[in-house]
């Protein structure tokens, strides 16, 4: 028994005295007080120097205690640098708080110095602890600056939600899909993939450049971000995708393009389209589209590659009126060959844009053409990224097409 209450003892002491090495410290530095919280970071190619970085930071609430990061009063502080870290450094030393970036949902490169190149900025934003890799990525058509400043919570009270609501929302749209820093930064240093990504803009003051004898397809599919027809001043608009070749931007994806890279690559979720309506060139059927598979066949002839894609998609019919006769069997088979000849020759000229006019593989057919060769030298000396511009490429889109009920049961 004796033995019982000394082992007990012993043990309450011992316990005791593992409490006493636990006892943690206190920072004054990193206490939530003294930090600043980006939201959204911006960068763009300085007026008098190299860089000029934009903080978009939340005004905390009065209720807070400077705490908070999930108010939706922001503001956008600027400073002109040599170098992200210097900049990062520069504003640490401006404001009365230590800049924290852990809650950064966004990163947003001016179209300008994206044209230049940015290889070596993303390099070391991944090689910042604070940035989270998943933090999205976007190349904005104007002013990263300006973008930031124009950027409120629209139908939102969050600054932090409003960008996930923006950017998730491309999931049921197909006009752009959410690319990451991380995702931006994984191509970049790959000789089988050029990194592509998101693109922004403000529909302030642009005007569409359409012509006015175009049909209704190319004003709600073939158009960038910033000429949307939506009249809400200063709204800011994600549409279309960057494409880029070693760190450096060589052109613009539109919606239906950025649709086709989408499919490509098996990356859609959903989408809707315009398409002609094969009884009457003077109406457009709206079908919604799923994608329900993408294969991909790749072959070396005579050293150019020979690309074949297969689409497999369910779609249905949107529209309906009373001269329609959508609900027939017949007419739906008709309707399901025409979508496909319609998507097929539009994927093979998205093909074919990127190919021969960009020169950059960013659906990352180099990823499965690399099982053609024997060892990594052999693949190495093909030197994939800038053969890709010899490619053929033959497409087949195969749609299972379905009448709504409605439809269905007249």
């Amino acid at each position: 028994m004796m033995n019982f209450w000394k082992k007990t003892i012993a043990l309450c002491v011992l316990c005791m005295l593992c409490l006493f090495t636990l006892t943690g410290c206190k920072s004054e530095d990193n206490s939530i007080e003294n930090l600043a919280y980006v939201v959204a970071l911006g960068i763009d190619k300085g007026d008098h120097d190299l860089l000029k970085l934009s903080f978009q930071f939340v005004k905390p609430s009065s209720e807070s205690n400077g705490a908070s990061v999930a108010g939706s009063e922001t503001t956008v502080t600027t400073v002109e640098c040599s170098s992200i870290n210097s900049g990062f450094n520069l504003m640490n030393s401006y404001i009365s708080k230590k800049l924290n970036l852990s809650h950064c949902k966004i990163v947003v490169f001016s179209e300008e110095l994206a044209a230049i190149g940015i290889a070596e900025e993303v390099q070391t934003l991944i090689n910042k602890i604070q940035i989270r890799p998943d933090s999205t990525m976007i190349v904005s058509k104007c002013a990263a600056s300006y973008f930031l400043e124009n950027s409120k919570p629209n139908l939102t009270t969050l600054i932090t939600r409003y960008y996930e609501v923006i950017v998730n929302s491309g999931n049921y749209i197909g006009y752009y899909y959410n690319s990451t820093l991380q995702d931006f930064f994984s191509a970049l240093e790959e000789n089988m993939i050029e990194p592509s990504t998101i693109l922004g803009s403000l529909n302030s003051d642009n005007v569409h450049k359409f012509d006015t004898n175009s049909n209704y397809i190319d004003v709600d599919n073939n158009s960038l971000a910033g000429e949307s027809l939506i009249h809400d001043p200063n709204m800011v608009q994600l549409m279309g995708t960057a494409v880029f070749q070693d760190g450096k931007l060589v052109g613009e994806l539109n919606g239906f393009e950025t649709i086709s890279h989408l499919i490509v690559n098996g990356k859609l979720r959903q989408c809707i389209l315009n398409i002609p309506d094969p009884f009457n060139t003077d109406n457009l059927i709206s079908v919604s589209i799923y994608l329900d598979g993408t294969k991909t066949k790749l072959e070396s002839i005579h050293e150019s590659p020979y690309i074949t894609v297969e689409a497999k998609l369910k779609s249905y019919i949107l529209t309906y009126s009373d001269q329609s006769n959508y609900g027939t069997e017949e007419a739906l088979r008709t309707i399901e060959k025409y979508i496909n000849s319609y998507l097929e020759t539009h994927i093979q000229e998205y093909l074919y844009k990127t190919a021969k006019q960009y020169h950059t593989d960013i659906d990352g057919f180099g990823k499965k053409m690399i099982s053609k060769y024997r060892n990594i030298p052999q693949w190495n000396q093909s030197d994939w990224l800038k053969n890709y511009r010899n490619s053929f490429f033959e497409v087949h889109v195969y749609t299972d097409l379905e009448g709504s009920t409605l439809l269905i049961n007249n």
